[in-house]
């Protein structure tokens, strides 16, 4: 039997008018070599060669119908590699498994402790700020916009993390209760009490941690989760202002935080395209590592990784351009937030994977 090496340029029917004196044999070779996708031929790749004598008309139509069939295949499934650069911002599930705590600075390795380790305050004399430099809790929300009273840097801290360093976490309910409990026991502050109980729960978000935080636990928030807590900000100025009423802050907050929840959900839906775009990173990477073992050459996978890097590079800076322009137009928080950053990546990323695929044909032709 006799074989051939696809060189740059080729086609399976000028394989086959160079090698069988007729182009239209070229089905003779994708059966031959049981090639689905007979437009998709490798530079280095070897080809088994049919008997000069067999007639093409010979091959079962089924097959040959098949095979013409997927041959119009190629070009979309080449152009939808190339859109599927996309990124949604997934944001954190603040209050289940996230909290948020503000702070004056970020600390160099991000541990964050109480004022006193040792202390022995309840749950409403922390609330209350009583003794606070005896205090072994430290304050956070459960609000997805953090406490919007508090000026400082948010940081994201990990419920699970805590707990697996000794931490323990107080919920809003919890310190609900012990208020009500130190109402009964001091019922000349019910008042100031009632009072609070409204703020840290329609407003704050108050929940404590007894201890401090491990490094690892807290990170940063995104751009996008960022605007979330500047607009809750600026409602709680507008408030303090007198420019709206407490009831205005309580029903703009809650408005925040069900947009929160809605482009949550939009981000989980989105990073199902997400994983899609990685697994077809993935394959090609592997085909183009298969091929410079065959070749045994470094350019397949090299002109790959050019590729792969252009399309995701593109589809990060994408991101940020699709949410800054979204921000541009008032579209800073919600879905729509999720969706111009999302829309901004595909853009980019397929800018970026043509651009770098037009500069990897000229190292291995893909």
């Amino acid at each position: 039997m006799e074989f051939y090496i696809v060189q740059r340029g080729d086609t399976l029917s000028s394989i086959a008018k160079k090698t069988l004196g007729r182009a239209e044999r070229w089905v003779d070779i994708a059966r031959l070599n049981k090639q689905q996708n007979p437009s998709k031929i490798f530079v280095g790749e070897t080809l088994r060669l049919p008997d000069r004598t067999q007639d093409a008309n010979s091959i079962n139509t089924q097959n040959v119908t098949y095979i013409r069939k997927n041959n119009q295949f190629p070009a979309s499934v080449a152009l939808a590699r190339g859109y599927m650069f996309v990124i949604f911002e997934q944001l954190p599930n603040i209050g289940a498994t996230k909290i948020i705590r503000k702070v004056a600075a970020i600390p160099k390795n991000y541990s964050l402790n109480a004022a006193n380790l040792k202390g022995t305050l309840s749950p409403a004399e922390h609330v209350l700020n009583i003794a606070p430099r005896e205090s072994q809790f430290l304050s956070a929300s459960s609000k997805p916009f953090a406490a919007p009273s508090i000026n400082g840097q948010p940081l994201i801290l990990d419920v699970a993390k805590i707990k697996q360093a000794g931490g323990q976490i107080y919920t809003l309910e919890s310190v609900v209760q012990d208020l009500k409990r130190f109402v009964g026991e001091n019922p000349s502050t019910r008042n100031q009490v009632d009072k609070l109980i409204y703020a840290i729960t329609r407003i704050e978000g108050e929940v404590l941690i007894n201890g401090g935080t491990p490094p690892d636990a807290a990170k940063m928030p995104s751009a996008v989760h960022n605007a979330y807590i500047k607009s809750a900000e600026y409602y709680w100025r507008e408030y303090t202002s007198g420019r709206i009423s407490k009831q205005n802050l309580v029903d703009e907050l809650a408005n925040l935080e069900n947009a929160y929840s809605k482009a949550r959900i939009v981000g989980s839906v989105g990073r199902v395209l997400f994983v899609i775009g990685v697994v077809l990173t993935v394959v090609d990477l592997t085909k183009a590592t298969n091929r410079s073992i065959t070749q045994h050459s470094f350019k397949p996978i090299g002109a790959e990784v050019v590729r792969q890097t252009g399309g995701w590079g593109g589809a990060l800076a994408g991101a940020r351009i699709g949410f800054a322009t979204g921000a541009m137009f008032g579209i800073e928080t919600g879905p729509g937030a999720i969706v111009s950053g999302a829309v901004g990546a595909i853009i980019f990323g397929a800018i970026g994977y043509f651009s770098a695929d037009w500069a990897a044909d000229h190292i291995s032709p893909n």
